[in-house]
């Protein structure tokens, strides 16, 4: 299987900017009556704005000249009740775009976190934890400041262009146009800039994912790290990877800072142009000082926006690549699908077959892993699976928690096809145990009863005491109320602890893969006892490497060659002299040179 890793960038899909844009916008349709208030807050704030100039052009054209000083007080008097106004305006739209902003930033995280959930376990399993957190964290939070932009921006921005265009073209067409004649330049450039940043900014967020993957991989094995005194090799290859990080950013941001020169220069050539033909060509004393001032206030109001859109469209091309990159994610389909008129899996007996069945990672499919192997596993037989890395012992018990599903070929439990029940009761009859031996945050109570949250404390105990964990418990501080924490328990204890979790959700089928690789002689002792008793009437799977664990099983299967290599007792592989015979001895042979 092939594994995206933090020296890798991941494949995004190219999106239409529109189409995620208009995605992205559609998130707004749950929070239709706060949305519509606050636009329309925004859009009477922004004619007020627009307004503002023409009041000081009565106020120097028609007040002052004329000496009228109760006119001058009464204009001065509305534009203050309308910069007042102007001013609740801008605090109450705020108010409400930020907690409209809030709630559709946690819907979305919230639907990202859900879609996970259901994932299968090929998406977890081929690319890094620090990826996938990226665009659940980064990513999710930028789209908060897109949001409100959009709204506190967009809008009122183009509603204050075509305002002052308005005013202007009925206040003097001429003067109007000559302003605007550098606007075809500005629109080409905003294109321009747009379209080729937007490969800058998706590469700044590919990098620093990859930051974030390598920052989750060294702490996660910061023990290991230490270990190997390997703190400068690993420091070293963080600062390459954070100078990508900032290669990337100042491409980005170069490239963003282009637009704001051609805009200054615009506004510049804007000005100058206003004035030439205010001065040259319609002698300034056919234009009003007051009309000049009031057009060099609207040339104001015309650039200032188109200042914020241009600082808008830059964090666009930023902020799409991140909702792209998250929608990205909702619209992964898990590998594994449900049928529709999927059913209830009633187990019985127990018994396991598999039929010519075939598999080969999604992304490997010509690597095929498994081919053509088929196996009857009887009720409550204990099955081992042995063989080198690599082999298929895992894949094995992985397709009956129909955590992958096979390329061709049937899993059948109780001759039902686990391809056609639901994975909710496919799962709730089979305990998983796996090497990793992974606990949860809180409690041993809580790992104890996660897989089975309304198990009583009798149960909880009793399956406790049959692994013999009586003493190891009553050792702890506070019991079964103990916190678990990174190194408060052994591995040989949370290996126990993870077993008892598995066993108290009382599993008609047992998938134990390495459920014992790291638990010492007298640990393994205690659990192979309590195994023993609890595999009673339970069909088992037990992966192992170390051979002397599962030398009671009823049947050994030697995986191997994309197929079971051999097949018997303990005693029967040993008469045959054969791959399992040679793999026993040599342990033994390992263990007599220690």
């Amino acid at each position: 299987m092939a594994v995206n890793t933090y020296k890798e960038d991941e494949n995004v899909s190219n999106v239409s900017n529109i189409k995620t844009l208009l995605r992205t916008i559609s998130y707004l349709k749950d929070y239709k009556l706060q949305s519509a208030l606050a636009i329309i807050m925004i859009l009477v704030e922004t004619l007020i704005v627009a307004m503002l100039p023409s009041l000081s052009e009565r106020a120097v054209d028609v007040n002052i000249a004329n000496k009228d000083t109760r006119g001058l007080l009464i204009t001065m008097g509305i534009a203050s009740v309308l910069a007042i106004s102007s001013w609740l305006l801008t605090l109450g739209f705020k108010k409400i775009l930020a907690n409209v902003t809030n709630k559709i930033v946690y819907d979305i995280r919230h639907d990202a976190f859900d879609h996970l959930e259901t994932l299968s376990l090929y998406y977890f399993d081929s690319r890094p934890t620090g990826k996938i957190l990226s665009r659940l964290i980064n990513d999710v939070s930028s789209l908060k400041e897109m949001f409100t932009r959009l709204i506190t921006s967009l809008i009122p921005n183009l509603t204050l262009i075509i305002a002052v265009v308005v005013i202007m073209l009925r206040a003097n067409a001429i003067l109007s146009l000559s302003a605007f004649l550098v606007v075809p330049l500005l629109v080409v450039s905003i294109y321009f800039v747009m379209i080729k940043n937007f490969k800058n900014w998706m590469d700044f967020r590919q990098k620093n994912s990859n930051m974030n993957a390598y920052t989750h991989e060294s702490y996660a094995g910061i023990k290991v790290i230490q270990a190997f005194s390997a703190e400068k090799e690993t420091i070293e290859e963080g600062d390459k990877i954070m100078k990508d990080v900032e290669k990337s950013w100042v491409k980005a941001v170069r490239r963003a800072d282009l637009l704001n020169i051609v805009i200054h220069w615009s506004m510049g050539i804007g000005y100058f142009v206003l004035y030439l033909f205010a001065v040259k060509w319609l002698k300034l004393g056919e234009t009003s000082v007051g009309q000049l001032i009031a057009f060099a206030s609207y040339i104001a109001l015309f650039w200032q926006p188109i200042r914020s859109l241009a600082a808008t469209f830059n964090q666009f091309t930023n902020q799409v690549t991140s909702a792209q990159r998250v929608f990205e994610l909702l619209d992964t389909q898990s590998i594994l699908q449900e049928v529709p008129d999927a059913v209830e899996l009633k187990v019985t007996d127990g018994e396991v077959d598999f039929r010519n069945i075939t598999f080969a990672y999604p992304d490997e499919p010509d690597v095929e892993v498994l081919h053509d192997m088929s196996l009857t596993v009887k009720p409550g037989e204990m099955i081992a699976l042995v063989g080198p890395t690599g082999a298929g012992k895992t894949t094995i018990v992985n397709l009956i928690s129909r955590f992958y599903d096979p390329v061709s070929g049937q899993v059948l439990i109780d001759g039902q096809d686990i391809s056609k029940v639901t994975l909710a009761s496919l799962r709730s009859n089979i305990g998983v145990m796996t090497q990793d031996s992974f606990l949860f945050s809180g409690t041993i109570r809580e790992n104890l009863l996660y897989g089975k949250p309304d198990a009583t404390d009798e149960e909880m105990k009793s399956a406790c005491h049959k692994l013999g964990m009586d003493d190891m418990i009553n050792t702890q501080p506070e019991g079964y109320d103990t916190k678990v924490s990174l190194d408060s328990l052994s591995q040989g204890q949370k290996q126990l602890i993870a077993l008892a979790r598995t066993l108290i959700a009382d599993p008609k089928i047992l998938l134990l893969d390495e459920a014992t690789s790291a638990i010492d002689t007298r640990t393994e002792e205690l659990v192979q006892a309590g195994m023993t008793i609890l595999m009673k009437g339970r069909t088992s799977f037990v992966v192992a490497h170390r051979l002397s664990t599962i030398t009671k099983a009823d049947r050994i299967l030697v995986i191997q060659n994309k197929g079971i290599a051999e097949a018997g007792t303990h005693k029967e592989l040993l008469q045959k002299n054969g791959i399992y015979a040679d793999l026993y001895n040599s342990q033994f042979e390992e263990l007599d040179k220690e």
